[in-house]
Order: structure tokens, then sequence, then C-alpha cells
């Protein structure tokens, strides 16, 4: 339907009317795609309910792995940029013969790679490559960036500090003391570097709830009907834990020192998927399943989840099930796994906004 004039805001496939033919969709396009798309408008001109769609050019295809850039790549000329192979040019520094360098030999000095065809710099070339690489990166953070996001860049700590950032403000939030009296359940802490920051840096009791966990020791015997959490026997150190335990407690060098002490610390483990909304098997409104979690989350001040993935809504049934206050930070949507999630307006969560909505609407009921 033709619409002269028209600014399409959004273009809109029905769950409703596709089904399961709209995650197939979604899947395959992709952001920085050009796509036509034919449907029909609503009132106003701005929202397009949309019965086919064919991709003209897909970003994967000309963009030599740059990722999209929806701030940069969006602007007035970005279609004649495209059109030169322009388009914000390439974020890696050229060496000899105008070759791009290898990201991974920049960054860690290595390329596994067979058959690599990027430049390998040596000596001076090498940190100079090092020097335009990190800066490249720094810009394209900073070229990426939402406008309205009221944090600057400088501000923000790294990725990999996320577990320690989230520590901080849990103590800020609960009191250091509460926490070390009542403890932390951490649901699918993964390998645990949020309990490192509560247990072993903080002296915090930290369950990790996960079913990747090495569950308990053959002197524990079986479980029977009630989860237990046992020590974690054969943590996996990591070099950066390794290198903070060394600086920071006295007496302690070397792996198998730092090994001891973690093990020593007050950090549990639990081997164990936590109630779902979309286990069919498990209510967690109901009595009998809740109380095999007596011993794990009745004693404890806050469930927590750190990109807990499915288990996100998990962490909100567990806690609201044993009356407790809960902190989530959630990841993906992971809407193709809870098709029937609903806000209580009745519309599906299909979008991260919408997710942090329906954890609310759960807190809330």
């Amino acid at each position: 339907q033709e619409h002269p004039g028209a600014k399409v805001d959004e273009v809109v496939f029905s769950f409703e009317v596709y089904g399961a033919e709209v995650r197939k969709i979604r899947k395959d396009i992709s952001v920085g795609d050009v796509v036509r798309f034919e449907g029909v408008f609503r009132p106003g001109g701005h929202i397009l309910d949309a019965f086919a769609y064919v991709i003209l050019e897909r970003w994967s295809e000309v963009s030599s792995g740059r990722g999209f850039n929806a701030f940069a790549d969006g602007g007035a000329d970005y279609q004649n940029q495209r059109r030169r192979g322009g388009a914000g040019g390439r974020e890696r520094p050229e060496a000899d013969a105008g070759r791009i360098v290898c990201k991974f030999w920049v960054s860690n000095g290595t390329c596994r790679r067979a058959g690599c065809e990027c430049a390998h710099p040596e000596g001076d070339e090498l940190r100079d490559a090092r020097g335009q690489y990190w800066e490249a990166q720094k810009k394209r953070k900073a070229e990426s960036a939402n406008p309205e996001d009221p944090h600057r860049l400088e501000d923000k700590r790294s990725h990999a500090a996320r577990a320690a950032v989230f520590a901080e403000w849990l103590c800020t939030v609960y009191g250091l003391e509460e926490l070390r009296r009542d403890g932390v359940v951490d649901v699918a802490g993964g390998r645990g570097e949020l309990a490192f920051e509560l247990s072993v840096k903080r002296g915090i009791p930290c369950t990790v709830v996960d079913p990747r966990c090495p569950g308990p020791g053959e002197e524990a015997g079986t479980p029977g009907d009630k989860e237990v959490a046992s020590p974690w026997i054969g943590w996996r150190l990591s070099r950066p834990q390794r290198l903070w335990l060394e600086s920071n407690v006295p007496g302690v060098r070397g792996f198998a020192g730092c090994q001891a002490l973690v093990e020593r610390s007050p950090l549990r483990q639990c081997r164990s998927l936590v109630p779902s909304e979309s286990s069919s098997a498990v209510e967690s409104t109901s009595a009998e399943p809740l109380a095999r979690w007596s011993n794990i989350v009745g004693p404890c001040r806050v469930v927590v989840g750190l990109h807990p993935d499915q288990a996100t809504g998990g962490v909100v049934e567990l806690a609201r099930g044993f009356g407790k206050p809960f902190a989530v930070v959630p990841c993906c949507t992971f809407a193709d796994d809870f098709p029937d999630r609903r806000l209580a307006e009745g519309r599906l969560v299909r979008t991260y906004d919408d997710l942090v909505c329906w954890l609310r609407e759960l807190q809330d009921n």
C-alpha cells in the first residue's frame, strides 16, 4: 500500500497471525540489512503491518566484518556511503601492503587461524598497531553509544568488571554486614564470578545455583528431597582472580595457595535448576517444590542473578516464593523460549524493555 511521504517508524509481523513464522523472520533479518516490506499502513502512516519482505542487501555481506552502528551508519549520507563502500571505513589499522592487521595478533600476540591473510607485525610496528587498534576501539564505542545515555563513556567500567560493579551495588543497597550475616543466593551464576566478588573478596556467604556446578561430593551422599549446598572443590581460578589474591591477601602466593583460600571462603554451590514460569513440572506457588529450596533460600538476605539467561524469571519466582527481595540484571529476552510471557496489558514480551516491565509486574503481583 503506497503512503506518499510517510516515515515508517515500525514494521510489525503479528505473532498472533503468523505464529512461529515470526521467529524465523526475526532470525533472518539483522540490523543493518536493507529490506523491502509489503504490507498495510495503520492509521497515521507510521506503522506498517507487513505480510511479505525481500532482503535487498545483507549487512554481513557488505560490511567486511564491521559491526553495524545505528547512529553513525543511519545518517543522511548512509546509503551513498554504502554504495561507495565507505560507511565508516575500516576499524583496524593497516600494515604492509595495505593489509588489515589481525585483531587476534594485536590483542594477545597469537593467531591460530590457518592461512590468515591479515598482517602480523613485530616490534615497533606491533606496538604502533596496538595503539591504533585500541584508539579505534575507543572511538567505535563512543560513536555507537546511545546519545540519550546519562552516563559518560569515561565513567563506565569494562564489561569484564560487571560482577564487581554488581557486588558493590548489592553491598550498598542491602548492607555489607547484613549480607555477611544472612548471605546471598546467586542463580545461574556460571563459573562464579559474582560469588568470588562476594565470598572471597568480601566474606559474604554466597551459594551459586547452576546446573553446571560440580554438585555434592561423594561424602555428602544423596540429597534426598531437599536441595543442598556444598563447598566448591576444584574451583577454576582465573588469572585475574589469582593476581588479585596475590596483591591483596598477605602471604598468599601461587596457584595452590590461592586455590586453597577460595575453598576456605564461605562460597558454596548447588547443582540444580530453579523453578521457572516455563516449567510444567514445577509450580513456584505450590508448597512442595518450594520446600526443596528451604535450606538454601530460606536463610538468605537476597536472591540475585547477573545475566541469568533463561533463569531470569526463575530468580523472581524463587524470591517471591520465600518472600525475599531479589536483584536481577537481565541479559537476553529469549522470546522464542518463552512465547507465552505477556505483560498485564496482554502484549507479548518480545523486547528487552518488555522483559524489564514483565519482571517489574511479577514483583508487583
